[in-house]
């Protein structure tokens, strides 16, 4: 067995990889800015360290994980988010010498990171994003949102830029009219990517592992509900069968992009069968509970790969369901200021053989932990 050590251990997507790995028999410690980080809690973690923030302290965070990992003591280190993933890429010097990485060259964590790369690849393997102009000024985002027509979705090129010292997450807003839009634009930072908005018939996403130029696992899941609503994570999630073709041509993009390790694309399906990206994630993802309780391991795979064995993740099965539950809260919330007392009977209902975010019988940790965490946010906001 081997020991893994995890950033970013506030996140519901490391709080997923730590107990997959657990399970798995592996050692399993967690890094996060907090003592309240949810994976903290859980019974998959055998160590639990506090690091810098990497959004106000980029030498400090990476300084703090080279000393963890020096000597050999974690077999593997595995990125939590957009926002460590490239400041572990740049620091692979300082990291690779005492622990795996398993990533790609740095050219190529840097294009999978960039949201234009999507754009240019897309359609090339039958699954253009929608229509979308890159921006470099605000007079040019207002042009070309009057021209899509309102609504529009405001992308940043990457969700997260850093300066060598600090780290800017950027947001992906739904833009329902131009009083709004200079926000949206001035948060998405110098280079925003202002995107028709389609109504489609269904949203879907592809979760998987990339090794060598092949997909494994690939399990997808479709969104019932996101948070925040148009623009936002899978709230509540149940895995189908890929239509047909989709998965090949998931793999055919995936490896144009030459990623490896787990990664989720998200698509759209439109009228006439047609299928959209809209969002590539070289990393683990929100929904990745639902995956591993489908039957597809992602997370035992990745270090399956890097120990140099094969990885066998495992085939996941259709008609599981996921809630992410302050997602839910939260959308039920939004129904509630709207008066539609009906959906929220319907968010809040009551679902059989739902795999949860944070909540499990065996692991009772880190749903508590993640209310406090939401509720001090919260504070802090104030």
């Amino acid at each position: 067995m081997a020991s893994v050590l995890i950033t970013d251990a506030e996140e519901r997507s490391v709080l997923a990889a730590a107990r997959a790995l657990h399970r798995a028999g592996h050692d399993v410690a967690a890094a996060g800015r907090s003592r309240l980080s949810p994976t903290h809690w859980s019974r998959a973690c055998r160590e639990r360290h506090v690091v810098p923030d990497p959004r106000l302290d980029v030498p400090g965070f990476v300084s703090c994980l080279e000393e963890l990992v020096r000597g050999g003591r974690y077999d593997a280190l595995l990125p939590g988010t957009d926002v460590s993933l490239p400041l572990i890429s740049e620091a692979r010097a300082r990291l690779e010498p005492h622990t795996g990485l398993g990533l790609p060259p740095m050219d190529v964590t840097s294009a999978c990171a960039d949201k234009e790369t999507l754009l240019r690849a897309g359609a090339e393997f039958g699954l253009p994003p929608p229509r979308t102009v890159v921006c470099r000024e605000e007079d040019q985002a207002s042009a070309a949102a009057r021209e899509l027509g309102y609504p529009v979705i405001v992308k940043p090129s990457r969700s997260a830029s850093s300066d060598g010292m600090t780290v800017r997450q950027r947001p992906t807003r739904f833009v329902a009219r131009e009083a709004d839009l200079r926000e949206a634009v001035g948060a998405a930072g110098p280079h925003a990517l202002v995107q028709r908005f389609e109504r489609p018939l269904a949203h879907l996403s592809c979760g998987g592992l990339a090794v060598d130029g092949r997909v494994h696992g690939l399990v997808v899941a479709r969104f019932r509900r996101t948070w925040p609503v148009r623009s936002g994570a899978a709230a509540f999630a149940e895995t189908v069968e890929p239509p047909d073709g989709l998965a090949a041509r998931v793999a055919a993009l995936v490896g144009a992009l030459q990623w490896r390790g787990i990664f989720e694309l998200e698509v759209l399906v439109l009228d006439g069968g047609r299928t959209c990206a809209i969002d590539f994630n070289p990393r683990v993802f929100g929904w990745l509970a639902l995956a591993i309780a489908s039957g597809a391991d992602l997370p035992g795979a990745w270090l399956d790969s890097l120990l140099g064995r094969d990885p066998a993740p495992g085939q996941g099965r259709a008609g599981m369901r996921y809630r992410w539950e302050d997602g839910d809260v939260c959308n039920a919330a939004w129904h509630l200021r709207r008066g539609e007392l009906r959906e929220v009977a319907r968010v809040l209902r009551p679902a059989r053989g739902v795999t949860h975010a944070h909540f499990r019988l065996s692991d009772p940790g880190p749903l508590p932990a993640r209310a406090l965490w939401v509720l001090r946010r919260r504070g802090d906001r104030r």
